[in-house]
């Protein structure tokens, strides 16, 4: 009998693993029908008969069509199961599958991904920007009061450290105005550069503006003219930046009834009441009213930096005051006009009044009851005639 020809050793083991795929599957399909037959008792197998000795047995051909039916059955009644297993929440571990030496099959559901551990992000998130990133100040010898303050003094540790100062003692709307018409700059950095109020925003970037002007304006012009200079600033500045934000600040008032060149709490008062009043209700435009604390309508003299001098700068505990109102610490009321206080002859106590130390020809004089006494000794006056004290004439 001519030898069989040998089958490929590729071929056997695909014959073998088709083998086992079937046994597989039968297993499988043995367990679902028991789970389903729930307590119906198993059939049993009748015993085979042994096999005899010396007979030769025949290897059974493998039906190529019925394994890829099993494999194909084993296939699909695995990815119900995952499904059904998924859809409960469950998933099956691959490790547990691969145990039984069955084929490892993963789900096509994407797995819900596992909670991260909390990492400690408080260093790595940003600092929250202050309400003055982006301030710009701007204004005369009363800004620098809070410019020192700021830079050297206890407000050094507020939000307004964040913001920028640049100043000039003698600074005004009338050479803001003129630097707006083309004129040179008057504002002075640290390193003694001079800008102009545009160029100062330009260069900090500013997207708010804090400005406070009008003490030297005041000196020498009336409130009127001085309120319409500093409204042509304003609207020349929204009109050049609209998306600036813009707050004017008023002008404290300076110590009791002084009065210098028509700068007074009198004229101060005016002037911030018409600036409020052109502020109110206008498009990043607001008036802060940082005279409120001068509950008197004049600057109290413990808050007053040169009691000696012109009278209305303030000390570090007038610009703490301020500072409070800028932080909000503070809501500012308004404040009262200052009024002359009666003088009991019938007169004013008032310096611009009938009680006058300026001098007078070249005299200086008091006149409390239509009189006056001249203080340099040359005669007195009480009763229309007059004594000259130099021994000169009597006249009665």
């Amino acid at each position: 009998m001519a030898n069989k020809r040998k089958r490929p050793a590729a071929m056997r083991e695909e014959e073998r693993q088709a083998q086992r795929a079937a046994a597989r599957a039968e297993r499988r399909t043995r367990r679902a029908a028991e789970q389903a037959a729930q307590n119906v008792p198993q059939k049993t197998e009748a015993p085979k008969a042994p096999r005899k000795a010396g007979v030769t047995h025949k290897k059974k051909k493998i039906n190529k069509f019925r394994v890829a039916v099993v494999c194909t059955a084993a296939v699909l009644v695995a990815l119900v199961a995952l499904g059904v297993a998924s859809a409960a929440g469950v998933r099956t571990p691959i490790s547990s599958i691969a145990a039984d030496g069955e084929p490892e099959f993963f789900s096509t559901v994407k797995p819900q991904a596992s909670a991260a551990p909390a990492e400690n992000t408080a260093s790595a998130a940003p600092t929250p920007s202050s309400a003055f990133d982006g301030a710009l100040f701007i204004g005369d010898s009363m800004t620098t009061c809070l410019k020192n303050y700021v830079t050297d003094g206890a407000g050094s540790t507020t939000a307004l450290s964040d913001a920028e100062f640049v100043t000039r003692s003698d600074y005004s709307w009338g050479e803001a105005q003129n630097e707006l018409n083309g004129g040179e700059g008057g504002l002075w950095l640290d390193d003694d550069t001079a800008l102009t109020v545009t160029e100062a925003i330009d260069r900090f970037s500013a997207t708010k503006l804090y400005i406070q002007l009008g003490k030297e304006d005041l000196t020498y012009n009336d409130v009127s003219d001085v309120t319409s200079t500093a409204q042509a600033v304003i609207s020349a500045l929204q009109t050049k930046y609209p998306n600036l934000e813009i707050t004017v600040q008023a002008v404290t008032p300076m110590l009791e009834w002084i009065d210098y060149q028509g700068l007074s709490s009198g004229t101060i008062a005016q002037y911030n009441e018409a600036m409020q009043t052109y502020c109110a209700g206008k498009k990043n435009l607001k008036f802060l009213n940082i005279a409120a604390f001068c509950t008197e309508g004049y600057l109290p003299a413990e808050y007053c930096a040169d009691p000696e001098g012109l009278c209305i700068h303030l000390n570090d505990e007038g610009c703490a005051i301020w500072a409070d109102y800028l932080l909000g610490n503070k809501t500012p009321e308004p404040s009262p006009t200052p009024t002359p206080t009666p003088d009991p002859n019938g007169d004013s106590t008032d310096n611009t009044d009938n009680t006058d130390t300026t001098n007078i020809a070249g005299d200086t004089y008091t006149d409390d009851s239509g009189d006056y006494t001249d203080n340099t000794g040359d005669y007195t006056d009480d009763t229309g005639d007059y004594t000259d004290d130099t021994g000169d004439y009597t006249e009665e």
